[in-house]
């Protein structure tokens, strides 16, 4: 009774929370009873699971007087009832709690939010939460693994926990702004409701009247079926219901059939009062596991256009063979003589920067960047400028990129490549021996590379090997070459060292390389390494985008596009702080400059290399801005290079926001009196192209998931290599595989024990690993069900001997670097603390999409049963 109870007052609170927002809406303008929005026509008979949409000119009202916020909702991939909205009038991000105050947005939506009151919203969390807990305790209490209970203190501690992650605002849904046009979702078809995707605890709390349910009965024999269920690939994406007439003929004969086939839908509608939206479905694309079947599913997945140009955009290019007009000689600066080469990965095709460096009197230097001309090609509202925005990046998978432009523009007309005449920007300085700027020129050019350089070229000569024997050089000697390399690699290092005093912070994630066999399959793996030569290029790509953002500010304070990077996010941050102090290294995260000096103060490189791994996760993504969106202009600082203003100019060919760069730029040489975009358009511009840089971004990192995978599942089995414990909690402990960049996380439960401890003083796991203990694809979900099965014997061995089981950490070897996690064999006993080195089993599983690499610990002490 108290239950139902329960559910029926939370069900009520919910009701008067919607009613009083559309009171609140009906108060602010009588346009709401005009507006209803084509989802929110409620059919006769039902009720509105949801809050109607505000009108358009409410929320423009709304958002321009602070009344409303506007920002990119995110979804958390492991409760989707929980999501956030980043908005940039706000210091911290909005959490919205529940499938309801969502209120049918997506994730990656820009929508508009009303805040609503803190400690309501966090109390009904709480109390949600506590009876999911409750509703497990039971079973971890028959849990074969061993867990101490704590003691008051530590129960408090974990209150105090709560309550520091409680968000700073909440909020709901109240309209969606703009939604990504033609999002595509990739999944599986089934013809019963329960076959789709489990719903959290959470909505079935919110949504468990179903009564006003959408989903059709399933006729024994299939007939009469209306509709069927699409379940995504993506959790954080809802289960879409799809007219039954666009199913393949055979789906309803034969339904098993399709268990393993992939297809892409798209969302259509979302009415009021439907729990699920519908869709209808685009293609079938094949059966899971296959390699082209999976690439096509990352790219539906994060909206990348792979198709061919249009006819009408590719009659915006200039008939071939294509020659530079001559009055372009007569308005740009002739660079043609300066000695300039490119040096790129070895594979580029896309030359777009290009560096030159003359010696001048006085120990000074001319030093230019020459960026390809790409807006002299792409000129505004053609339709090739039109479908080059809508896809905003190239995208750079690992066997092909998908260009943003026509091939005959990135790789041949545009590209800077040696030996031809090419149109260019460039930013000019006079610097003097240390890499101090004393002058900055801008302007239109036209020049012709010598050289096409790649990294390992570049490095040779760095490394005092000259330039290899492959390496070409037309019109120029080697050696000038050689030593242009060389100045640069000098001015360079002045300037990144001067940078990094200055505040600057270097955070890189992993990065995997891959060489593919004549089948396009991966060979060989490895983790890419920045050297010299890639540093070099990367200061002066740098500065030039910094010289630039600060002249368009100058010239353009509403209208630039700029790029900013946020402060970390400040919980994550925190926590990770305590992290390192609690395992003896103090980091100052209060800029970039304090954490970038509390990790040079680490002498050991081990020990670095995993702080920064950690580091990593509290960072925010940088993201593309129209300067006219703040007040305030500290906010367009850059966090990681500490910089005031920052954008980007460098790669046009590829980058959508570097092509407006231009435009602005161009503008400022003409005197022009405006940029020719309003503030408006550059939002918009801004927002289409952070989506696009995000996906393609994604997508990368998915495809190298993908081929790693395929790499690992090719591989001589078993696949054992070592790991390392990053991160260690009460019941669990998190890993990182350097040799491919892989983060996992274990379970005490997952793992055949005896019987574990947590030492929260020391912070570290201390194990006993049962004699015939296996962990492996095969035994995971048997060791779970064994481990919840059990009864509590296991933990009153270890508790009525706790002085002989107690590990003396005080004997251990301090962690000046990474060792290999303690044992002891006459224990089977394992200690799992941050730092440590251990073995791992690796293992794919390809029946999954996308594929999933699982990691293992091997149990050392492990016998063979006769």
């Amino acid at each position: 009774m108290d239950k139902n109870r329960q559910k029926s007052e939370n069900r009520q609170s919910q009701q008067e929370k919607r009613q009083l927002g559309q009171k609140d809406q009906q108060k602010k303008s009588s346009t709401t009873e005009e507006y209803v929005h084509p989802d929110d026509k409620v059919k006769p008979g039902r009720r509105p699971r949801y809050l109607p949409y505000m009108a358009p000119d409410l929320i423009a009202k709304g958002i321009e007087n602070n009344t409303l916020y506007q920002g990119i909702l995110r979804i958390n991939k492991r409760n989707r009832s929980d999501g956030y909205v980043t908005s940039d009038d706000l210091e911290h991000d909005i959490y919205i709690h529940g499938v309801r105050d969502r209120n049918r947005a997506l994730e990656g939506d820009m929508v508009a939010i009303r805040l609503l009151d803190v400690e309501t919203i966090w109390k009904h969390k709480k109390e949600k939460d506590q009876q999911k807990k409750k509703n497990t305790e039971d079973l971890k209490e028959q849990s074969s693994v061993a867990i101490e209970i704590g003691t008051d203190d530590e129960e408090e501690q974990e209150e105090e926990e709560m309550d520091k992650n409680k968000p700073k605002f909440c909020g709901q849904v109240v309209g969606i702004v703009h939604r990504m046009e033609g999002q595509q979702i990739t999944g599986t078809l089934h013809i019963d409701h329960h076959q789709g995707p489990t719903i959290d605890n959470s909505e079935k709390e919110e949504d468990d009247d179903e009564d006003n349910d959408t989903t059709p009965p399933v006729p024994a024999n299939n007939n009469h079926v209306r509709l069927l269920w699409f379940k995504p690939t993506d959790k954080r994406a809802p289960f879409i219901a799809i007219p039954v007439a666009q199913a393949p003929d055979d789906f309803l004969a034969n339904p098993s059939k399709f268990d393993n086939e992939i297809f892409s839908a798209k969302i259509t509608r979302w009415p009021i009062d439907s729990r699920y939206p519908f869709g209808k479905l685009i293609c079938e694309l094949g059966r899971l596991g296959e390699m082209v079947v999976e690439a096509k599913s990352i790219l539906a997945n994060n909206n990348i256009l792979d198709a061919d140009f249009s006819t009408k955009a590719l009659k915006a290019l200039p008939k071939t063979p294509w020659s530079i007009p001559e009055k372009e000689y007569k308005t740009r600066r002739d660079l043609r003589s300066t000695r300039i080469f490119t040096i790129d990965p070895e594979t580029a095709k896309d030359l777009d920067d290009a560096l030159h460096i003359t010696r001048l009197e006085g120990d000074q230097y001319e030093v230019g960047v020459h960026i390809a001309d790409v807006s002299y090609f792409l000129k505004r509202n053609t339709q090739l400028d039109v479908e080059a925005k809508e896809r905003g990046t190239s995208t750079y998978l690992v066997d092909r990129v998908i260009p943003m432009l026509p091939s005959l523009l990135c790789e041949q007309l545009c590209s800077l490549n040696p030996g031809v005449e090419r149109l260019a920007f460039s930013v000019i300085w006079k610097m003097d021996n240390t890499g101090h700027i004393l002058d900055t020129w801008f302007g239109r050019t036209i020049i012709k590379s010598c050289a096409k350089l790649a990294y390992d070229d570049a490095q040779s000569v760095i490394e005092k090997k000259g330039l290899p024997t492959t390496a070409k050089v037309v019109d120029h000697s080697v050696s000038s070459v050689e030593q242009d390399i060389l100045d640069l690699l000098k001015l360079s290092q002045c300037m990144r060292q001067r940078r990094f005093e200055n505040g600057a912070l270097s955070m890189n994630s992993i990065k995997l390389a891959f060489k593919l066999d004549e089948d396009g399959e991966p060979e060989k793996v490895w983790v890419y390494q920045l050297k010299e030569a890639n540093r070099l290029i990367e200061e002066f790509m740098l500065r030039a985008n910094m010289s630039v953002a600060e002249k368009l500010c100058q010239h353009y304070p509403g209208e630039a596009i700029l790029r900013r990077h946020e402060h970390p996010i400040e919980r994550r941050l925190d926590e990770f702080v305590q992290v390192a102090q609690d395992l003896g290294y103090y980091i100052d995260g209060s800029t970039s400059g304090t954490l970038q000096a509390s990790f040079d103060a680490i002498e050991s490189e081990d020990v670095k290399y995993v702080l920064r791994i950690l580091a990593i996760k509290p960072m925010r993504r940088a993201k593309y801005f129209c300067t006219g969106s703040f007040d305030d202009i500290s906010k367009y600082l850059h966090f990681a290079l500490n910089v005031p203003m920052y954008t980007h100019f460098t790669s046009p060919i590829r980058r959508y926001a570097d092509v407006m760069v231009h435009r602005q730029l161009e503008s400022i040489l003409q005197e022009k009196g405006d940029c020719g975009y309003s503030k408006k358009m550059v939002q918009a511009i801004a927002l289409q192209c952070n989506r696009k840089k995000d996906g393609a971004k994604n997508a990368q990192e998915q495809s190298g998931h993908l081929y790693l995978s395929r790499y690992l599942a090719r591989l001589p089995q078993p696949i054992v290599r070592t790991a390392i414990v990053l991160q260690v909690s009460n019941d669990v402990f998190d890993l990182l595989v350097p040799d491919y960049g892989l983060e996992s996380r274990v379970y005490m439960d997952a793992m055949p024990l005896e019987q574990f401890r947590y030492d929260a003083v020391d912070n570290s796991l201390t194990v006993y690993w049962k004699k015939d203990g296996v962990m492996n694809m095969d035994t995971i979900n048997s060791i779970r069900e064994a481990n919840q099965a059990a009864n509590n014997n296991t933990s009153n061995e270890l508790n009525d001997d706790k002085n002989s089981n107690r590990i003396d950490h005080s004997q251990q070897q301090q962690h000046n670097g990474l060792t290999f996690c303690r044992t002891d064999g006459s224990k089977r006993m394992q200690v799992f603390k941050t730092f440590g080195r251990f073995d791992v089993l690796i293992q794919v599983n390809d029946e999954r999409t996308p594929p999933i690499i699982n990691i293992y610990p091997i149990n050392p002490f492990f016998e063979t049963i006769e």
